[in-house]
């Protein structure tokens, strides 16, 4: 009948129509932070049967019903929850989503059920309050807590970062340990770069007579900071330390080979025995020694062997009389072994003196009198006193360059190390505690006037800044020949500051920088996700709310598990597709178009049936 075809021709319009207003939507909500696109699918309405289906038989093959379609609905409109471009503002607390998740937003005093959104340009109030300076709702996240840690579990809460939060001063020795490896994080200062080998090794000259200049010293400074937040200006002074070395002598008989004295030359290494016989008259004299050198030298002739210098007596003695050299090479001063931390030995290569001073007249425990190893083992203790100026200990060195440990004993007896009969002058992993005794500490008895900044220091008021050890790690020194850079890689004290900015990691992570340099970790911004977050209900204002079909939010941090990453400074566009929907805006315009001719047909059909009745009057 022609009355279906012009109802059909409305479901029709009706249909296309809604697809076209989506559409518009979508366009509407191209440049809209954080929009997700909807796509709308469609549905066949109902049938009217005007044949009925049989089954086969004997006789026929059976016939097929036949249904007669009466329209088109709307079947769904999905949102399309695909990632969006992510267009950088520079504004730290822009956020953007990448990957899954949402904001979740709530009422200050959290009377409203939570929303969400993937909308992250946030602000914060006066109260330093982060939130949707739309809604006004409060973005959810975890506080930390005084010491920087946070605990994201339970229930997320309220994101309060008031600029301007004091931070208090610390001083250097009450701040985070540092150290080699996790057994041994117990150090406050962390020292690095390289010692020049070569002064170690010029200074090993100077000091058994071989050079008239020594190895150069090398000074770096640093800043510590006292419990008020007073700065302090120190400074080290590597010296490359060959104390204890003595140099090559060599004793002879003398049997008339040699002329005049034997000449050794002090830095001479190893032991050895050299003979000098006679091979006659005019014969000359041949020359061997016990590292394998054989010489055929004549008569006069000034020879150099194993680091002794002679003069060939002349003429020749009788063939066969023979002269001979002993030779005692030079020795370091260092001992045989030395223990590390972990309790493992290592032949010493050199030895760095290690000296602090302050110009504001800081005093701090020295080493008076370096302790020593005698010839039987025996330890002489080392003694202390205080000063602003003074050694605190002496750092070894292996044969590759590398850090042995540290100890307040400096001179051994030759053949002596330094190991378990030494264990209270050296450092030991593993609870070992820095000390003046092991060399690797700066025990801070009265701090000087600093430089201070007690006037913002929240914790000054008057009273005397509080003394304290302060436990240095040598480690990642290293005494290698080359220009000489050791530096302070880290200390942990640092003066009063206020915050100043925040930053936003990846994990969603709030950051506060402060004035005096230092970082603390203030919250961390959570998001949610859903079974189905197609499921979600469109509020508005870039906003979802849960339904039964989305599931319960499950709320969690950023970069773990299905959560996405949190992008600062950046705000996730629209993920509109403006040539796809002007394509689908043409499909719709056509599709509205023809069914509005099917409407005009059947008018025209229903013309034409009255005319037919009128010319039968």
């Amino acid at each position: 009948m022609a009355f279906d075809s012009l109802f059909t021709g409305i479901t029709g319009l009706n249909a296309y129509q809604s697809w076209i207003d989506m559409l518009s939507n979508n366009i509407a909500n191209t440049a809209t932070v954080g929009f997700k696109g909807q796509r709308m699918t469609f549905a066949d309405l109902f049938y009217q049967q005007t044949g009925y289906p049989s089954g086969p038989s004997q006789t026929r093959g059976g016939i097929n019903p036949i249904d007669q379609g009466l329209g088109v609905k709307v079947n769904t409109v999905d949102t399309q929850f695909a990632q969006g471009g992510l267009e950088t503002t520079g504004i730290n607390t822009d956020l953007a989503v990448n990957g899954d998740g949402f904001f979740v937003l709530r009422n200050v005093d959290g009377s409203s059920s939570p929303v969400y959104t993937r909308d992250g340009a946030f602000s914060l109030n006066s109260n330093g309050l982060l939130y949707d300076p739309a809604s006004g709702l409060a973005v959810q996240g975890y506080t930390a807590n005084q010491n920087g840690i946070i605990t994201a579990t339970g229930n997320p809460g309220d994101i309060t970062i008031p600029i301007g939060l004091q931070e208090q001063a610390t001083a250097t020795g009450a701040g985070v340990k540092v150290g080699p490896n996790s057994t041994d994080k117990v150090f406050d200062m962390s020292l690095g770069g390289n010692l020049d080998q070569t002064q170690w090794s010029q200074q090993f000259l100077n000091a058994v007579g071989a050079s008239a200049n020594g190895g150069q010293t090398y000074t770096i400074s640093t800043t510590l900071y006292d419990s008020l937040g007073n700065a302090h200006q120190a400074t080290l002074t590597y010296s490359p330390d060959a104390s204890g070395s003595t140099a090559a002598t060599d004793t002879s008989t003398a049997n008339g080979n040699i002329s005049g004295a034997v000449s050794m030359a002090p830095s001479t290494s190893q032991n050895d025995t050299i003979t000098i016989a006679s091979n006659g008259a005019g014969a000359g004299y041949k020359i061997t020694d016990t590292l394998g050198s054989t010489i055929n030298a004549t008569a006069g002739q000034t020879v150099t062997v194993g680091g002794a210098t002679f003069t060939l007596s002349s003429p020749e003695t009788a063939a066969g009389t023979t002269d001979t050299v002993t030779v005692t090479g030079a020795t370091n001063g260092l001992p045989t072994t030395v223990q590390d931390a972990s309790g493992n030995t290592h032949v010493p290569s050199t030895r760095w003196k290690v000296n602090v001073s302050f110009a504001d007249g800081t005093q701090f425990a020295t080493i008076s009198t370096p302790g020593s190893v005698g010839a039987g083992g025996a330890i002489t203790a080392p003694t202390y006193g205080t000063g602003s100026s003074g050694t605190i200990g002496y750092v070894y060195f292996d044969q590759n360059g590398q850090f042995i440990n540290s100890s307040s004993i400096e001179s051994v007896a030759a053949g002596q190390s330094l190991g378990a009969n030494a264990a209270a002058y050296l450092h030991t992993a593993g609870g070992g505690t820095p000390a003046i005794a092991q060399g690797n500490q700066i025990n801070v008895t009265t701090w000087g006037p600093g430089a201070g900044n007690n006037a913002s220091a929240p914790t000054a008021g008057g009273a005397a800044p509080t003394p304290g050890a302060i436990g240095i790690d040598f480690s990642n020194n290293a005494s290698l020949a080359g220009t000489s850079s050791a530096n302070v890689i880290s200390q942990n004290g640092y003066a009063a500051g206020t915050l100043s900015n925040i930053s936003v990691g990846l994990d969603g992570t709030v950051t506060g920088s402060f004035t005096n340099g230092q970082q603390k970790t203030l919250a961390q911004v959570a998001l949610a996700t859903f079974q189905n977050e197609e499921g979600l209900q469109r509020l508005g204002g870039n906003q979802f709310g849960e339904t039964a079909a989305s599931g319960l939010a499950q709320v969690g941090t950023a970069a773990t598990g299905r959560y996405g990453e949190i992008v600062s400074g950046s705000l996730e566009q629209s993920n509109v597709n403006l040539a796809d929907q002007f394509t689908k805006l043409i499909v719709a315009q056509r599709a509205f178009e023809a069914n509005s001719r099917g409407i005009t047909t059947a008018d025209q059909n229903l013309i034409t049936v009255e005319n037919l009745r009128a010319s039968e009057n």
